[in-house]
C-alpha cells in the first residue's frame, strides 16, 4: 500500500508540474491566431489559405492533420481533426518573415534576442534553450519556440514540437 501510495505522489508532483507550466502559457497567441481556434474563425481572420496539404494521420496523437499556408503573410498552421477531412482546429503555429504579427508577450519577427529573454525569462526551459539559436518557453512539448539568426527571431513556432 506504501508503495501505491508513493507512486501516486510522484504521478501527482510530476503532472502538476506540467499543468503549473501550461498555466505559465495559457492565453498565448500569434495576432489573433490562438491554439484550437477554428478553421472558419481562421479563414475570418486570415482570408482563404494559399495552400494546403493533404490529411495525414499522425501516429502519436491520433489527429488527422493538414498544413495550411499563408505565404504572404509568412504563416503555416497546422490544423487538426479527429477524422480525416474533419472540421479543422489550429494544432500549431508557425511565423517567419514578413509575418508582423506578435506574441501574447509583444514579441515578433524581427524582436531582438534580449527582448525575448526579458519576456519569457520566468518560463523558460533551460535544458532545451540554446543561446544564439533556439529559446523554448514552456516546453517542446507544448510551448514556443523562437529561432535566432544574428540575434533576432527569425522564426515563431507555438505549439507541441514533440510528442
Amino acid at each position: 500500500m506504501k508503495l501505491l501510495h508513493l507512486f501516486l505522489a510522484v504521478i501527482f508532483t510530476c503532472t502538476s508540474g506540467l499543468l503549473a507550466e501550461d498555466k505559465l502559457l495559457e492565453g498565448e497567441f500569434l495576432g489573433k491566431i490562438t491554439l484550437g481556434q477554428k478553421a472558419d474563425q481562421l479563414i475570418a481572420l486570415l482570408g482563404k489559405p494559399e495552400g494546403k496539404d493533404k490529411d495525414t494521420l499522425w501516429e502519436a496523437t491520433g489527429e488527422w492533420v493538414q498544413e495550411w499556408r499563408f505565404d504572404a503573410q509568412g504563416l503555416r498552421l497546422n490544423m487538426a481533426s479527429e477524422d480525416k477531412g474533419g472540421a479543422k482546429k489550429v494544432s500549431s503555429i508557425t511565423a517567419t518573415r514578413p509575418s508582423k504579427l506578435t506574441t501574447a508577450r509583444g514579441i515578433q519577427i524581427g524582436s531582438s534576442e534580449a527582448e525575448v529573454r526579458k519576456a519569457y525569462q520566468n518560463v523558460e526551459d533551460k535544458e532545451q534553450s540554446i543561446a544564439g539559436e533556439t529559446f523554448v518557453a514552456g516546453s517542446i512539448y507544448g510551448g514556443v519556440i523562437f529561432t535566432f539568426k544574428e540575434g533576432r527571431v527569425v522564426s515563431i513556432f507555438i505549439g507541441a514540437a514533440a510528442e
